[in-house]
């Protein structure tokens, strides 16, 4: 009925979102499937395809060993984060987003005022 707790992640590892953040990066060059699967099958999938995981440098480093692949990126990082949107970018798009629906009101006042004496009938 309850979920199994997951097993605890030993300190300076990578978690399982990490995990999936490197597997998006190296999808770019390659394909794996990782909808449904825990961390522990994530890991040995990428141990199979041949790469070892570097969790103190967060990238994922190519070995011999594994399967044999068409081609084999040296190594794969993990993408830096987003950069944080500034209360000044946020009130520029805010500022955008009026304009535009203005605008769009000021084009459609016709189609606007015809819908409003529909609704009142």
């Amino acid at each position: 009925m309850y979920k199994e707790m997951a097993p605890k992640i030993p300190e300076g590892e990578l978690n399982l979102t990490q995990l999936k953040k490197l597997i998006k990066q190296y999808n770019v060059k390659m394909t794996v499937v990782t909808k449904g699967m825990t961390r522990d099958q994530l890991i040995k999938e990428i141990t199979k395809l041949g790469y070892k995981i570097d969790h103190a440098n967060k990238k994922l480093i190519h070995t011999d060993k594994g399967k044999k692949m068409k081609r084999k990126p040296e190594s794969v990082k993990m993408p830096p984060p987003a950069p944080k949107k500034t209360e000044a970018d946020k009130t520029a798009s805010k500022k955008k987003e009026r304009e535009r629906i203005i605008k769009y009101i000021e084009k459609n006042k016709d189609i606007l005022k015809e819908d409003r004496v529909k609704a009142l009938l």
